[in-house]
């Protein structure tokens, strides 16, 4: 009898000790957790990151218009279409940079070159983001290259200033494609370039071929900007191809691929060099 009643107090002794036990694991389990498991984790809203492209959107520049009339293109690109124009004096905020443009509005880029706007720091002035010009110029003017962003012909120079302006209208017409007997910016061959260049920078010539070119002008061994630049027996013999020397060893010339700049210290033309000439 004693024995029992000494068990009975043993096993209440211990059921004693091991009922906190059982409370303090009961208290801390989660009902999700089958068989002890780890609570599953908690699912934070994590913020994307900001594309590389986007992080440039707030450049807190602005771009300044210095000429007449400047394409605007849809895309990034020299070859997207043209959708409107920007005005001299224009100025945007430079949303993003991309392929020698910035962006001035949505889907609206412009060339960054400085020979045709400024680029300063700080917000553009209130009264000059608005008015941006949206109807598309005419296909004859419209441009596909970084050097032909203006749409209106470069004004006629003063004659101290005629071989200046000379390049620079030879410099608005790069991308113009190639036409065989073309004299239009719509398509030139070589000659034909010569002639719109230079009647439209305060000359008066004839078209004609390179050879008579080459019979009309001054022969100088120093040529300078705005002079002429021969060269033989290529597609045919004699004179035959001919460009406008725009300086540092380079010329503008429309070739078979359309009116573009080409260095003179190529094998090609240094093989079939002529000569440099005056008008």
């Amino acid at each position: 009898m004693l024995k029992k009643a000494n068990r009975t107090v043993m096993n209440m002794g211990l059921a004693a000790l091991l009922v906190p036990a059982a409370l303090t694991f009961s208290t801390t389990s989660a009902s999700a957790n089958d068989g002890g498991a780890a609570p599953a984790p908690v699912q934070e809203k994590v913020t994307p990151s900001v594309p590389q492209q986007q992080a440039t959107t707030t450049t807190n520049q602005k771009v300044i218009v210095n000429v007449s009339a400047l394409n605007i293109r849809q895309g990034a690109s020299f070859s997207s279409p043209v959708v409107g124009t920007a005005t001299q004096g224009q100025e945007f905020a430079i949303l993003k940079e991309a392929n020698g443009l910035v962006e001035i509005a949505p889907n609206k880029w412009i060339s960054k070159s400085s020979s045709y706007v400024t680029i300063a720091s700080g917000k553009p002035s209130a009264s000059q983001v608005k008015g941006v010009s949206t109807s598309t110029p005419s296909t004859s003017t419209a441009s596909t290259s970084a050097a032909q962003e203006t749409n209106t012909p470069a004004p006629a120079p003063t004659t101290s200033t005629a071989s200046g302006s000379t390049v620079n209208v030879a410099r608005s017409l790069v991308g113009s494609p190639y036409q065989w007997a073309g004299n239009t910016p719509s398509g030139f061959d070589c000659s034909g370039f010569i002639a719109y260049v230079f009647n439209h920078s305060g000359h008066s010539i004839s078209r004609t071929s390179v050879a008579n070119y080459w019979n009309m002008a001054t022969k100088i061994s120093s040529p300078q900007p705005g002079d002429l630049v021969f060269f033989q027996n290529t597609y045919t013999s004699g004179p035959s191809h001919m460009g406008i020397y725009i300086g540092n060893g380079q010329m503008i010339h429309a070739g078979s691929h359309g009116v573009a700049v080409a260095d003179l210290d190529v094998s090609y033309y240094q093989d079939h060099f002529l000569g440099y000439g005056r008008f």
